[in-house]
């Protein structure tokens, strides 16, 4: 065990913490994409805040870090309960749905609000759930067949990977995250816990009875502003010597 504080009052302006960001190069990846996951945490552990919502959850600093690393991906991951809860608008950077069932509805904003200007985003579902998609849908989004009854995650990656989107950042919600974790495909995880105690139920991976073993990271950076503390892990098995 080791002391590390006080913590250092250097300040990092843009390009340093686009630096202390950079996803490792790709001679150090294990496979041809690399997944990171954002989210953030209460002290207690719960992923939303008084609203059922990540955001009113977030800081300054998680702010910060949040839109950087949106900026530094190819692709952002997002669950339809996460994209329904959050009410994700259009974006002009890709965006990669996953649903089972494609319970998604016209009037989100990310079908609604989207515009030229925007990238027409991925559904990856499964091959059951595309003979009944909606028309709208098909209009609003390319859907991707990901196996016939469960959306195969090895599969949807593979079908951004050759798309050129290497750089994956999953925003949640927890399902998703948990499934990633079972079929080992996170490669770092950004963990922001700001301070204060919030008591919801919401955490951070749903599993029935835990992983065994469990899943273990390793730290590779702290940050902290204003007491929010600004993590990040790296999954060793993802990383080459």
């Amino acid at each position: 065990m080791r002391d590390d504080a006080p913590f250092t009052a250097t300040e990092l302006d843009d390009d340093a913490l686009a630096t202390a960001y950079r996803v490792p190069d790709r001679d150090r990846w294990t496979r041809d994409f690399w997944v990171r996951v954002n989210f953030v945490m209460s002290l207690d552990g719960a992923i939303v805040g008084a609203e059922g919502l990540s955001k009113s959850l977030g800081t300054d600093a998680d702010t910060r870090v949040f839109r950087l690393a949106r900026r530094m991906s190819d692709v952002i991951l997002v669950g339809a309960g996460t994209l329904r809860m959050e009410d994700y608008r259009p974006s002009p950077r890709p965006l990669a749905i996953v649903t089972r069932r494609l319970d998604l509805d016209p009037g989100l904003r990310v079908f609604a609000e989207r515009g030229p200007e925007h990238v027409r985003p991925f559904v990856m579902t499964t091959s059951r759930a595309m003979d009944d998609a909606p028309e709208w849908l098909r209009d609003q989004a390319e859907l991707l067949d990901c196996g016939a009854d469960d959306v195969d995650l090895h599969r949807a990656l593979d079908h951004l990977t050759a798309r050129g989107l290497t750089h994956m950042l999953c925003e949640g919600g927890p399902a998703l995250l948990t499934h990633l974790l079972e079929a080992e495909l996170v490669d770092e995880l950004l963990l922001t816990i700001v301070p204060t105690l919030v008591g919801s139920d919401e955490h951070l991976v749903r599993r029935a009875g835990g992983f065994s073993p469990p899943v273990r990271l390793q730290l590779t950076q702290v940050l902290e502003d204003d007491g929010t503390v600004l993590t990040r892990y790296s999954t060793r098995n993802r990383m080459a010597p």
